[in-house]
Order: structure tokens, then C-alpha cells, then sequence
């Protein structure tokens, strides 16, 4: 008895995977596949991350794992934009006093101080938003992950809600911390292309030849010169009037047109030796010149 090659797995309700559902619009490309593709660079975004929150920021802090969710709506967001596109921010309000405090030292171990959300947002929270979403968008969409550096702009006058995806950053050991990195479109569209070019890569490159080895080439190509010997005319009266035995007149021409493939190039003369034919006395093709 032969066992399936192909084995389907059944999932309960509460333990099945996840599943990213593409919108009809946008079969036919590998949006699928944006997952994978940043997922590749997690130990590159988690070593800059802890060292640029250890630096500039007084925190210890490593990622933990990154979500993705596409088509999500979102409201209030920092957003950017490049030649490309547009690029959103958005950062939990809890992490972001926290780095406020850590970044002021107002947090002291012995004296932690509490964040309240609930507070009116002020300048300083402000500029320190706008000042992250700036360094962690250029961190993390960097050109190892994009395949070029983005020149990332302030955008006041756009206003988007819906963006293509959404790739969630959540700290180790801070259940609360989260930051979000929203794409459009047309990012979306430049992750596939690095794919494709990773594809490409992947096929082997042609090698480049140096110029003994293309002429050793050229030299060895294979050439059949054919020789005309004979021709004639005839209608399609003549040719269905003969039978076996009809003798046909020709007349050899003098000198052999020479050809490779349909081009004539040369012309010789034929000559016999112990009953072979032979040619011989090669001459380049003249043109004839026309004159009126």
C-alpha cells in the first residue's frame, strides 16, 4: 500500500496558524511573501535596535518578535515621504513617555517614575515623536532591507488611513512596548522587486570571456560551403512531360558560385583528380557595378 506523498493537516479553531488573506485586486503578486522577506533581517534589526536604544536613549532593550497585518486602518499616524511614496509611524503612548522620561533621566532605578497616558500630549512628547519615527523608520526600512536608502520627508498635508501593511516591533520583557512601521503600495511594490532580484541573482551569471577565448570560439564554429554546380529552368508543362530515360541538358557554371547558408561569398573553379571533382582557385565575390 503506497502512503500519499501529499498530507493534508488539520487544525482545531483556536490552534490555527495564521493566515494572511489577499484581496482579490491583489492576486497575482507575491504579497504573501512580505513577511518572509523582512523576517530574513530579524537579527540585523534587533542588533541596530539595541544598540540605538542603548545609546541614545538609556535603555536595554531587544526585539522581541514583529507582527504583520495588511490593509489596516490607522489614524494619526507620523507619516513620510520619498520619491516613492509615503511611509507611516506610530508608537505605543506608554513606550514613548518612557523613553521621554529615560531620555530626560527623570526614571531613576530607586525612583521609577509612572507614565500617564492620559496626560495632554506636550511639545517635547511631540518633537520626540517626530524625532523617532525619523531614526527607527530609517533603521529599520534601511537599505539592506529596501535594496536603497530612503530620504525620508516630513508629510503634513497628506492624511492616510488605510495603509497596505503594518510591521509591529515588540520589545523583550515590555509587554506594553510596540512601535509600527506602515507601508503603502508602492513600498510594498519595492520589497517584491528586492525578491526578484534575489531570484535573479540566484541564476548563474554569465562569465565574461577574454578576447583569446572569443576568438578561439569564433575560429571553431562549424561552416558548410556548398558549391553550385548546375542549374536550369524548366515550366511545370516540361518537368510533368518527362519519364525515365529523358535526358536533360545542362550546363555547369563557370566559375562555382560558392555559398554559405544563402549568401554566396566566394567563387572557384572545379577540377578533377582520379575520377573526384574538386574546387579549387578561390576568388572573393565581386559586386557588379551598375551603371546608367
Amino acid at each position: 500500500m503506497q502512503t500519499s506523498a501529499n498530507r493534508i493537516r488539520v487544525y482545531q479553531k483556536e490552534n490555527c496558524p495564521e493566515v494572511t488573506r489577499i484581496d482579490v485586486n491583489k492576486l497575482g503578486r507575491a504579497y504573501h511573501k512580505i513577511p518572509k522577506i523582512i523576517t530574513e533581517k530579524f537579527d540585523s534589526i534587533e542588533s541596530r535596535l539595541s544598540i540605538f536604544f542603548l545609546k541614545k536613549y538609556r535603555m536595554n532593550a531587544t526585539l522581541k518578535n514583529m507582527a504583520f497585518d495588511t490593509d489596516c486602518h490607522l489614524k494619526n499616524a507620523q507619516i513620510f515621504e520619498n520619491a516613492y511614496g509615503n511611509i507611516g509611524f506610530d508608537i505605543n503612548r506608554t513606550f514613548l513617555l518612557d523613553i521621554l522620561h529615560n531620555y530626560y533621566g527623570l526614571s531613576k532605578d530607586n525612583n521609577p517614575l509612572a507614565s500617564d497616558i492620559h496626560q495632554p500630549v506636550t511639545k517635547t512628547e511631540e518633537r520626540l515623536r517626530n524625532k523617532l519615527a525619523h531614526e527607527l523608520s530609517q533603521l529599520t526600512m534601511s537599505q539592506e532591507i529596501m535594496a536603497e536608502e530612503l530620504e525620508l520627508r516630513n508629510d503634513y498635508s497628506s492624511v492616510i488611513n488605510q495603509w497596505a501593511w503594518s510591521i509591529q516591533f515588540w520589545l523583550e520583557g515590555y509587554d506594553e512596548y510596540c512601535f509600527s512601521i506602515l507601508l503603502d503600495t508602492h513600498h510594498v511594490d519595492i520589497l517584491l522587486a528586492t525578491l526578484r532580484e534575489k531570484n535573479d541573482t540566484s541564476q548563474p551569471q554569465p562569465r565574461n570571456l577574454s578576447a583569446a577565448q572569443i576568438e578561439h570560439m569564433f575560429n571553431a564554429m562549424p561552416l558548410s560551403l556548398t558549391g553550385k554546380l548546375a542549374s536550369i529552368n524548366l515550366t511545370v508543362a516540361q518537368l510533368l512531360e518527362m519519364s525515365a530515360g529523358d535526358i536533360i541538358p545542362v550546363s555547369l557554371n563557370e566559375p562555382l558560385p560558392v555559398f554559405i547558408g544563402s549568401e554566396q561569398l566566394f567563387s572557384a573553379t572545379v577540377a578533377e583528380d582520379r575520377g573526384k571533382l574538386f574546387m579549387t582557385d578561390f576568388n572573393d565575390k565581386t559586386p557588379e557595378m551598375k551603371y546608367e
